[in-house]
């Protein structure tokens, strides 16, 4: 069941990433949003894994997104070593999305 408090975090999490989108959009255009919603894309594997852990919504919001700035273009950087950027962008953003997978149904 979804409690009271994820339920407050996610009308608030809306509201925010609309006002921010708006506001990417007036000042930087069809770019400042593509920007935003890569940000929230490349954060979501991570809040995912993050749910496993006993912290609160605000807290994964958080660390989803510092995770998703710093260990995302990581790997991706170590894969585009290896094939084409494009490539490495693509297999770091499944593999994350596998880890939050397997972490899901392990702990069950």
């Amino acid at each position: 069941m979804v409690n009271d408090e994820f339920k407050q975090f996610m009308v608030f999490f809306s509201i925010v990433l609309i006002i921010i989108i708006v506001f990417s959009y007036l000042m930087f255009g069809l770019a400042g949003v593509r920007v935003v919603l890569g940000i929230v894309f490349v954060s979501l594997p991570f809040y995912l894994i993050l749910n496993k852990f006993g912290l609160t919504e605000g807290e994964k919001a958080v660390f989803s997104v510092l995770m998703g700035l710093t260990l995302f273009p990581s790997l991706a950087y170590i894969f585009g070593l290896v094939a084409s950027f494009k490539l490495g962008i693509m297999a770091s953003f499944m593999a994350f999305v596998v880890a939050a997978v397997l972490l899901k149904y392990k702990a069950e």
